[in-house]
């Protein structure tokens, strides 16, 4: 039984996330773009207060990624929170001694589970059931998989899973709390720190905390060199 939680406070993001917000209407009243903004300001934090993290928080920033899009509502992660000390020292050895590991009061695990065919079935006809789709695309959806290779199901694996972990860096942000994208890791040795088995894939660790800097914006490459036309190519801007 899922543990119940009462939420008191749920933050703007949170609520976008959600879709509790209108987002045109917020970004009329306000005149700005919520997600926009968020997206803009956020900043990979690899320096943390000594300051511990309320739980309530950490379960609306969990919250956050359990409603992530998914290929055909599949939701193939798994999400492990770490904040024991002794667990965090074996991630932080596992993350080639990044010093934000044992730093951050907590960190959140991100595993893709690498073969989700078994559940596919059933996600897929919840899907047929909401109006998403009709019964011809799920019998075509619930095999999609079957012909795939074990490298082909981690790299499925790590893009899903790799939604709800940008989903959660960003609700962090309405509780103060900056973030950063851990993938630098021997995955192998991250899976067996947190107690999972072959099942799964490490797609990433998130640390979270409250900044202790404010590092500027890093560099992006220009717009004219990633997007493209309907065809690749093809200048759009």
């Amino acid at each position: 039984m899922e543990p119940q939680i009462q939420f008191v406070y749920i933050g703007l993001t949170q609520q976008l996330l959600l879709g509790i917000v209108d987002v045109p209407n917020l970004a009329e009243e306000q005149n700005m773009g919520a997600i926009t903004q968020a997206i803009s300001e956020r900043r990979s934090i690899r320096k943390f207060l000594d300051k511990p993290v309320n739980e309530e928080i950490i379960a609306q920033i969990i919250t956050a990624g359990q409603q992530a899009p998914s290929r055909g509502n599949s939701q193939p992660w798994h999400f492990v929170v770490v904040n024991d000390k002794s667990i965090k020292a074996e991630l932080y050895e596992a993350c080639y001694n990044q010093q934000l590991i044992v730093d951050a009061p907590f960190c959140i695990v991100v595993l893709g589970i690498i073969d989700p065919r078994k559940n596919v079935p059933d996600r897929t006809e919840e899907l047929v059931q909401t109006g998403a789709f009709g019964r011809e695309v799920k019998d075509f959806a619930d095999h999609i998989l079957d012909d795939w290779d074990l490298a082909e199901l981690k790299v499925d694996a790590a893009l899903n899973a790799s939604i709800p972990a940008t989903q959660m860096s960003l609700a962090a942000l309405d509780f103060g709390l900056g973030s950063c994208w851990v993938k630098l890791a021997k995955d192998d040795s991250v899976i067996d720190v947190v107690g999972a088995n072959d099942r799964f894939y490490h797609a990433g660790t998130l640390a979270f905390g409250y900044p202790d800097q404010s590092p500027k914006a890093r560099p992006r490459l220009p717009l004219t060199e990633i997007v493209s036309h309907n065809k690749v190519g093809k200048p759009y801007f």
